[in-house]
């Protein structure tokens, strides 16, 4: 796992080389195990690539990066794993390759030699989860591309000829890269979701590359291009079958995660995702596994005493992370300072994280995904009810229903009930109203959420869409990469493997979300289904504690950033209903207003 930073620029002559090294100081955390940075010019093109790494797999210098082919002339920075890589590096051998390392980013630049005039066939051969960029030196050509799902984050700027790019839009700004100046549509859409929705960042000019896209520059606008999007194009043709073929996919997604040369663990839960992967990896692994689990002793009630009892049954060395409000104030400003961008979830996984490294682990596997594919959440429920809902509310003129959900979120800041007044119709405005902070009317807003929906579809298809497409690239595998590279900390998502991915979206929607994420645990051999308790963390009672005073600053303090982006109205209801308001509305704005001052910027 690495982070990496680059700059090609259409002018030879200039010269970025100390800006690429302040980035890499900014990336340090990502790769604490070596450094690297190199310099190419010719007459038309200047290239600066730089890369840290955390050394995963093979654990030699030769490995580390920016790594080139056998005659140096193509390069890549490269963050990620590539779970089929000994697949083809053999390959790649047989057709000629000389291979210097065992490491997986030696693959790409042998790959791309074999495919530089077909990027999207390249792509569509890695299996794993990557951001890298290329730069070809013959022909000056600059190639950056992101894993399917989104897994590992890339940044990119374009700006008087010039592109760069980073793991994080915070190394691009302090590296004088990129501006830093807040981009307001990005900061609204953090206020209606709690994340910053992509391909959107915080910082103006300054985008995410999408997942399953890349980019290629070779002088002149960069061309962007979707390589692969999500579908879900069932299997008619296989009434049978399904468990066994779930199964084996899952078993070998598991053992794949499991290769690394440095010290690997699983975070575990009491439900069936990280179950299933634990499980599998008990069956799979050798040597005893050792998993981890967040327990709250200032709470009344969590998953510790159904986790370690699994933990127990697979023969693993369990342990538990008791967190408490007052250690969550305690780390508050290091928990701010690992958001690259702000976000209102990821206190446990950068708790959990801490205590996985202390322990002395490099790599830790999660069961993040089970849930978007095998319909775990509740909006796989509440999204069909509330686009019927908004069918029948389309009798009521518009002016109407947001006057009402104004009305309505006077009484409770934040409510699932203004949300849904104010929704647009079909499955995107039903999700927005489900999964959304606040409505837009409670920040002056009115956002219209256009685009056709195919009016055949299940809908528990397009939540599944919805839930993999917005929540899961946006929030959880965000948070997931921040939290964990800012302890150095590498976590693989083996459900969300390519193959497995591939597989479940083939199964019909009936069999493939059935109750209790069934399907899933039968395929990990978990026996009887788990009863999953709701997973999160007790802020209501640490808001309410340790963390009161904090929460106050950020909702009525006039001095902190975003004073008139969340209106003072809305603030001070917040704290007024506080205790009655789900915790999330009143933390989501706490954490975007102290983020800034965290993370050195004067806004």
């Amino acid at each position: 796992m690495c982070g990496l930073i680059g700059t090609v620029d259409g002018n030879a002559d200039a010269h970025p080389g100390q800006a690429v090294r302040e980035g890499l100081r900014a990336l340090a955390h990502r790769g604490p195990d070596a450094s690297g940075q190199k310099t190419f010019t010719s007459e038309s093109v200047g290239c600066e690539l730089g890369a840290v790494r955390l050394r995963i797999i093979d654990l030699s210098p030769e490995a580390d990066q920016p790594m080139s082919n056998e005659d140096g002339t193509v390069w890549v920075a490269y963050n990620g794993e590539l779970y089929n890589h000994q697949e083809l590096l053999r390959s790649l051998e047989l057709a000629g390759h000389t291979f210097r390392s065992r490491t997986d980013t030696e693959v790409l630049v042998h790959l791309y030699e074999e495919h530089a005039a077909d990027p999207k066939r390249m792509l569509e051969k890695l299996r794993g989860m990557f951001a890298f960029a290329i730069f070809d030196t013959k022909t000056g050509r600059l190639l950056l591309a992101r894993d399917r799902l989104g897994i590992k984050p890339l940044y990119w700027t374009e700006s008087g000829g010039r592109i760069s790019f980073a793991s994080e839009i915070r190394a691009l700004a302090r590296a004088g890269l990129s501006e830093s100046d807040p981009n307001p549509d990005a900061l609204l859409g953090y206020l209606l979701r709690g994340a910053v929705p992509g391909p959107a960042s915080l910082f103006t000019g300054v985008n995410e590359l999408p997942p399953g896209t890349f980019i290629e520059w070779s002088g002149g606008p960069a061309r962007e291009e979707r390589w692969w999007r999500p579908e879900i194009l069932p299997d008619s043709s296989r009434a049978n079958g399904f468990d066994e073929a779930l199964s084996a996919v899952i078993s070998d997604a598991v053992s794949r995660h499991l290769i690394s040369d440095r010290p690997i663990g699983v975070f575990l839960s009491s439900g069936v995702d990280s179950g299933a992967v634990a499980t599998v990896a008990a069956r799979r692994g050798s040597g005893s596994l050792r998993t981890f689990t967040v327990t709250f002793p200032d709470a009344s009630e969590d998953e510790g005493a159904q986790a370690a009892g699994l933990a127990k049954r697979i023969g693993a060395s369990h342990e538990q992370v008791p967190i408490t409000g007052a250690e969550v104030s305690e780390h508050l400003p290091e928990i701010l300072q690992a958001m690259d961008q702000p976000t209102s979830d990821g206190v446990n996984t950068w708790l959990v994280c801490k205590a996985a490294k202390e322990a002395g682990l490099v790599v830790a596997l999660s069961g993040l995904g089970g849930d978007e594919l095998f319909g775990g959440y509740s909006s796989f429920d509440l999204v069909p009810k509330v686009a019927r809902l908004r069918r029948l509310m389309a009798v009521v003129p518009r002016p109407m229903r947001l006057a009402a959900a104004k009305m309505a979120a006077r009484r409770l800041p934040g409510g699932r009930l203004p949300r849904v007044l104010a929704s647009e119709p079909g499955y995107a405005g039903a999700y927005a109203a489900v999964r959304g902070l606040f409505a837009p009317v409670e920040l002056g807003e009115t956002i219209p959420m256009n685009g056709a929906e195919p009016t055949d579809q299940d809908p528990r298809d397009a939540v599944t869409l919805l839930e993999a497409t917005r929540y899961m690239p946006n929030q959880l595998l965000r948070d997931t990469d921040q939290m964990s590279m800012s302890h150095s900390l590498e976590v693989r998502v083996p459900l969300l493997d390519d193959e497995v991915v591939s597989l479940a979206l083939s199964i019909p929607a009936a069999v493939r979300t059935e109750g209790g994420k069934s399907m899933l645990s039968r395929a990990a051999g978990l026996g009887q289904t788990p009863e999953k308790r709701p997973f999160s963390l007790p802020f209501d009672r640490w808001i309410a504690g340790p963390l009161r005073e904090t929460v106050r600053e950020g909702l009525l303090s006039e001095s902190l950033p975003f004073a008139d982006t969340v209106p003072a109205a809305l603030r001070q209801r917040l704290w007024q209903t506080l205790g009655r308001t789900h915790w999330s509305r009143p933390w989501a704005v706490t954490v975007l207003r102290l983020w800034p001052e965290a993370n050195g910027l004067r806004w």
